[in-house]
């Protein structure tokens, strides 16, 4: 095993990726020099192509293992898988630095010929598989994830910690990264209206610092629970965590006051006053008397 891919799958290791995440990474990653040797980059990003056959064997694991983990990886949005029918997996690295000191190390090496020679015959097989129609269709969905993520940022003033909490939850499906930003603004309007402060700065994602500072790590707190809810439950849980959450970064009174439940107790047989005989040792002129006939010893 080469020293860039040891490289690779200790940094890997340390971003508490599991065993088999950080070896479909460190894989993956360790292509990456060489596919921007050969202009691999779409929309700012690397890409590899990977038969799942291949991949299994080299980590072997099953390929049922690889779909996992590879949607897992997709899910904490370290990849963007394209798959293709019949055609390698096109694998998109959103998070791959171009510049990294641990991945400046040539891949092209006589420790790595085997490895390189693997990749060639890879290339050859598929040949030309990033100009067919799916890959079309693939660069176009990248596209639309793009255009979408920087339209929002724009129009509304999310950040963008808060645009790839919505993302990964929505696993880059555009229509559905769409109904979650509908659900947020619902929520943000309905408090805004009821407590009347629609359309005022402390409502605006770009104003409000306790917003643009605290939504992203909200949002990932209520996705985590809602991935557990079915598909048509999380949109209402969703939204209600939401409005708790509005209320709060607008400053707005969150606690209820409780009222005790009242019902009618009749006293004394339903007698308008009550008279209470005290005790004599209660009354105001009492006087302690010692009791003589006490016996001394017991008292001691």
């Amino acid at each position: 095993m080469n020293s860039q891919f040891i490289k690779l799958y200790i940094e890997f290791e340390e971003q508490g990726l599991n065993p088999t995440e950080v070896s479909i990474m460190s894989h993956l990653y360790n292509y990456g020099e060489l596919s921007l040797k050969n202009n691999w980059i779409k929309n700012g990003m690397v890409f590899v192509k990977y038969l799942r056959e291949s991949l299994a064997d080299q980590i072997n694991v099953s390929k049922d293992t690889i779909t996992r983990t590879v949607k897992s990886l997709e899910d904490k949005g370290w990849i963007i898988a394209k798959r293709q029918r019949n055609a390698a997996t096109i694998y998109f690295l959103p998070q791959y630095e171009f510049n990294s000191s641990v991945r400046k190390t040539q891949i092209a090496t006589p420790e790595n010929a085997n490895c390189n020679q693997n990749y060639t015959n890879l290339n050859k097989l598929h040949a030309n598989t990033v100009n067919t129609g799916s890959a079309a269709k693939n660069e176009s969905v990248v596209d639309k994830v793009k255009q979408w993520s920087q339209a929002t940022q724009q129009k509304l003033g999310l950040t963008f910690s808060s645009i790839q909490a919505i993302q990964k939850f929505c696993n880059n499906n555009v229509e559905k990264c769409k109904h979650i930003v509908r659900l947020i603004l619902n929520a943000r309007n309905v408090v805004a209206k009821q407590n009347q402060i629609a359309k005022s700065e402390i409502t605006q994602f770009e104003s409000n610092l306790n917003i643009k500072n605290g939504l992203a790590k909200q949002l990932d707190h209520i996705f985590s629970y809602a991935l557990n809810l079915p598909k048509s439950n999380y949109a209402g849980y969703v939204t209600n965590a939401l409005k708790t959450y509005f209320t709060q970064s607008f400053g707005l009174e969150t606690t209820q006051v409780v009222k005790p439940k009242m019902h009618q107790v009749k006293f004394n047989n339903g007698q308008k006053h009550i008279h209470e005989e005290l005790p004599e040792w209660a009354k105001d002129d009492y006087v302690y008397v010692p009791d003589n006939n006490i016996d001394l010893e017991k008292k001691s």
